[in-house]
């Protein structure tokens, strides 16, 4: 296979990064400030990229969105961008989703462990709930989904260790929540519980080996649930 240039966005929290990447080697990772938002950041980060790699937009093969679930704004930002690079580039657009990006973030550390790990990955949806998934990272790196995303209470996210074993607490989720798990729980290491363009860029290109690839014109955010004004309208 000839080898393929990744521009890759991870932008489903306030903040984020994205990455550039030629097949497997990546060839750098910005991450955006954490003191503006991505609607502020993305962009000049966008540039940095290209300029120190000497990179132009026309040489992308593949754009590579996380595109959810995760923050309202952040979602928005990172899949219109993704869609009008595709436009303007004629770049092929791959998305992938917040609990494939931070599972393979995670594959394999439970107790220092190298088999296939059991990863259950929480998003914040406030109002006292996540939306969480297990998953597991095989040994030929691919990502399986073991119990589909579902909107549940934390208290019930935590039952996840009682229904599997050796699974691995991780995910956004735990930058609220964390404080609040029992004792039993293992948790990741904080810095690997938001995802990285990086991690997105690497499953990306597995995504091109299988010559799976989605459409930028219907590509839409995935939100955990609907916005506060649209639930009222409802």
């Amino acid at each position: 296979m000839l080898s393929v240039k990744i521009l890759a966005l991870e932008t489903t929290e306030k903040f984020g990064s994205v990455a550039l990447l030629n097949d497997n080697h990546l060839l750098k990772e910005v991450m955006l400030p954490k003191d503006r938002r991505s609607s502020q950041t993305l962009h000049p980060a966008m540039q940095t990229l290209f300029e120190t790699t000497q990179t132009a937009p026309t040489d992308i093969e593949i754009v590579a969105v996380v595109a959810g679930p995760g923050s309202f704004t952040g979602l928005r930002v990172g899949v219109t961008t993704a869609k009008v690079f595709a436009y303007t580039t004629g770049a092929k657009v791959i998305a992938l989703d917040t609990f494939q990006t931070v599972a393979f973030r995670n594959g394999g550390t439970v107790a220092g462990g190298t088999h296939e790990t059991l990863v259950s990955v929480g998003v914040d949806a406030q109002r006292g709930e996540v939306v969480a998934a297990v998953l597991r990272q095989t040994e030929d790196g691919n990502i399986e989904t073991v119990n589909e995303p579902e909107l549940i209470t934390v208290a019930d996210w935590w039952k996840h260790a009682d229904r599997y074993n050796d699974v691995l607490f991780t995910g956004p989720a735990l930058g609220k929540w964390s404080g609040k798990a029992p004792p039993h729980i293992v948790l990741a290491p904080e810095s690997d519980w938001f995802p990285k363009a990086s991690s997105a860029g690497n499953l990306a290109v597995k995504r091109v080996a299988s010559g799976r690839l989605d459409d930028a014109w219907t590509l839409l955010p995935i939100y955990s649930r609907l916005s506060a004004a649209e639930e009222k309208r409802r």
